[in-house]
């Protein structure tokens, strides 16, 4: 097997590990006003967890080391251990930067019901992050129905979803 296959393999099994979990379609809709995060209860957790992170590195390691491959021409092993250093540091990245889709609502002082949320079941929620509104899974802690245009606090977020409460009166 030559450092050549190696590159390519590494960049085509990253873009398919990152369009599997979703990190592709993550990343793209940051040029609009609006989107909504894709559920990650339907991943399995390692996948959603190291997946994403995984697929940076290999998309490094592969791009680094066609980089130095175009440049030399010839590839060594001193090109592959660059590649690998760079498909290192690209995982280590990934873990310091790319956060849990819930880790924003979290941080969000207000929610509004966008689709009514039934005791027990499950509803969407819209988040006013900066310039962007963010819209997730959530349920009620609260025993009775939250009707849309509701404002609503974030109560706790797991797996994707945020449990919401209705926000006290000031």
């Amino acid at each position: 097997m030559t450092w050549e296959f190696s590159y390519v393999a590494a960049l085509i099994v990253g873009l398919a590990l990152a369009a599997v979990t979703g990190l592709i379609r993550e990343l793209r809709p940051h040029s609009r006003r609006h989107f909504v995060l894709p559920n990650q209860d339907l991943h399995a957790p390692l996948l959603a967890l190291l997946g994403r992170r995984l697929a940076v590195g290999l998309i490094l390691f592969g791009g680094a080391g066609f980089a130095l491959l175009a440049r030399r021409g010839v590839a060594t092993g001193r090109d592959a251990v660059a590649a690998g250093a760079a498909g290192v540091l690209g995982v280590i990245a990934a873990f310091l930067f790319l956060r849990r889709p819930c880790a924003v609502a979290l941080r969000s002082e207000r929610a509004t019901v966008v689709r009514d949320i039934p005791p027990g079941g499950y509803g969407q929620v819209r988040i006013r992050r900066g310039e962007v509104d963010v819209v997730m899974a959530a349920q009620s802690a609260d025993s009775g129905v939250l009707a849309a245009g509701t404002e609503v606090e974030v109560v706790d977020c797991s797996r994707s979803v945020l449990t919401v409460r209705r926000r006290p009166e000031a």
